[in-house]
């Protein structure tokens, strides 16, 4: 089971580092519901908000035990899972007025994503080329993701919401490895649910075809 998971996820990044520009964001895409928040960057580099820099460096080396572990040793993988979850819950009963404003700021939305950007339906209006701090949590720990972005476009909708495309810009690559592994396990779920779909449904009947026969 390792080995082919490996070479998958080999070949998802030989095929994000050929691909460039929009042509990279057709590949490898999934639909999912992620929770994270967009900062807007101002023009001094600053996104005005609480420095989680030690978090997410936690996060990331926690991801990254539970992604070598969970083949091998399932056991440690949960148990780096419940460690981020506590850390998680030691945050927001801490009172941090810092810390709280932060996670309040997140919300969950449906997403099209793939290790070079993502698309969502968002109220708010943004500009093309506009420069995003994208912070994203991975389930199941959840690991938090902090990703230098940029809008590609913002565009209306008929139902009063605007699309929104985003392009990963400064994507750490220990961030990157840890989002291709996490789409490779949200595209090996949908894929084993629909084979469990297709074994659980009832054959179809076969019908007999016409009699040919002489009476």
């Amino acid at each position: 089971m390792a080995r082919p998971a490996k070479e998958a996820a080999k070949a998802v990044r030989a095929v994000i580092g050929r691909r460039n520009g929009s042509e990279r964001r057709r590949f490898f895409r999934i639909d999912d519901r992620l929770r994270l928040a967009l900062r807007r960057i101002d023009a001094g580099g600053s996104t005005h908000a609480f420095d989680t820099e030690a978090l997410v460096d936690i996060d990331r080396r926690l991801g990254e035990i539970v992604a070598a572990a969970r083949v091998q040793a399932p056991a440690v993988a949960e148990l780096a899972e419940l460690l981020s979850g506590k850390i998680d819950l030691v945050i927001a009963a801490s009172g941090c007025a810092d810390g709280s404003a932060v996670r309040d700021t997140f919300a969950e939305y449906e997403v099209d994503i793939s290790a070079c950007g993502l698309g969502l339906a968002t109220r708010e209006r943004f500009e093309a080329d506009e420069q995003l701090l994208v912070e994203l949590l991975l389930p199941p720990g959840p690991t938090r993701l902090r990703v230098p972005s940029r809008v590609v476009r913002c565009a209306d909708t008929p139902d009063g919401e605007r699309r929104l495309q985003i392009d990963f810009t400064g994507i750490d690559p220990r961030d990157q490895e840890l989002l291709v592994q996490f789409i490779l396990r949200r595209q090996g779920m949908y894929l084993q649910r629909l084979r469990e779909q297709r074994e659980a449904s009832p054959p179809r009947p076969v019908r007999a075809g016409p009699a040919t026969g002489r009476s």
